[in-house]
């Protein structure tokens, strides 16, 4: 079977930087990536190069900051009270947070942390950064309806 639109893949994965440090890795977490494909559930670059791959399958790619998070916007700052962020707990420079905003939670960084406000990069934190992969597929499996109806992997399923 084929990974193509509406299919569930299984992955495991390793994401690195230009630098070849490790961002993040499904094998030391133990767990793999279950997904549906083609519904924008990964960045468009991940599933444009799974697509056409098979069950034993072991791909490396790259991936430019268009094909993921996009540019660092520098202009994607805004300045938050901090008692907005008291969920957070201590705040300082380069702390990842969670922002409740108008269109959910987004993740955002810590720059500079004033006696009120805080300034806070909005950007992904990955926005700006080459990717490169090195991807294991798992198990590919045709997804219910249920899971074509809501867009994503039922974890009943």
């Amino acid at each position: 079977m084929l990974i193509s639109s509406n299919k569930v893949v299984t992955v495991h994965y390793i994401l690195k930087d230009d630098n070849q440090n490790i961002i993040e890795s499904t094998y030391d977490i133990g767990e793999p990536t279950v997904y549906l494909h083609g519904r924008n559930v990964m960045i468009r670059g991940f599933e444009s190069n799974m697509s056409q791959s098979t069950v034993g399958q072991k791909l490396s790619f790259s991936l430019m900051p268009s094909e993921a998070y996009g540019l660092k916007n520098i202009n994607n700052t805004q300045r938050i009270p901090t008692k907005y962020l008291k969920h957070e707990g201590k705040l300082n420079a380069g702390k990842q947070i969670k922002v409740n905003t108008d269109n959910g939670v987004r993740h955002g960084t810590i720059i500079k942390v004033g006696k009120f406000n805080a300034d806070v990069d909005m950007n992904h934190p990955l926005a700006g950064i080459n990717l490169h992969f090195e991807v294991e597929v798992i198990a590919i499996r045709e997804a219910t309806a249920n899971e074509i109806s809501i867009g994503k992997v039922s974890s009943n399923a």
